[in-house]
């Protein structure tokens, strides 16, 4: 049971341990979790890392979310539900055997076989997908940033906290070495 959590926490530690700005990271966090949710398994880390450099957003926070938002569990369901928005808009292009088929091939090989298998997949199989993930990661992306720089607010608040309570228990070296000053009365002559 306990392995169950183990990834979402290790996901948390990642995210948790970011530093930066937090609208920098949020923005990445964002970028993320659109790039995440458009179908392009086999090249999405491939693109997140140079769009995020060229938009100038946590490269590091866009590849966390993106890795959470698309992996091997959420596959599947994910390819499916953009199939499905994607093709309501645009109905009657493209069938889901057609289509599991080739995820099926994408999924089970490695990365340049996976990309070939993508390419055969065709401009209205594709149309579609991208359709559907455009739809559901618009409104994902806006929603997962203002949440991110909530979160990641809050971290800064807390660590800005941390730090001061830790140097005022500090006493610095000199401070703790150097004599006391006396301090000289007023002596009157009686």
């Amino acid at each position: 049971m306990r392995s169950i959590f183990r990834l979402p926490r290790y996901y948390f530690l990642q995210i948790q341990r970011l530093k930066g700005d937090p609208v920098y990271l949020a923005k990445g966090f964002s970028f993320g979790v659109f790039m995440g949710i458009l179908p392009l398994v086999p090249i999405q880390t491939i693109l997140i890392i140079p769009l995020s450099i060229t938009l100038r957003v946590s490269t590091l926070a866009a590849v966390i979310a993106g890795t959470i938002i698309s992996n091997p569990l959420t596959f599947g369901p994910q390819y499916f539900i953009t199939w499905k928005l994607g093709n309501a808009v645009l109905p009657g292009r493209v069938s889901w055997e057609h289509l599991k088929e080739v995820l099926l091939a994408i999924q089970h090989e490695g990365l340049l076989d996976g990309l070939a298998s993508f390419s055969h997949l065709g401009i209205k199989t594709i149309t579609v997908l991208l359709t559907g993930g455009v739809l559901i990661g618009i409104p994902a992306a806006i929603i997962s940033y203002f949440l991110a720089l909530k979160f990641f607010r809050t971290l800064r608040t807390h660590r800005l906290r941390k730090q001061k309570l830790n140097n005022k228990k500090k006493v610095p070296l000199l401070e703790a070495i150097k004599p006391k000053k006396i301090k000289k009365h007023d002596v009157s002559e009686e």
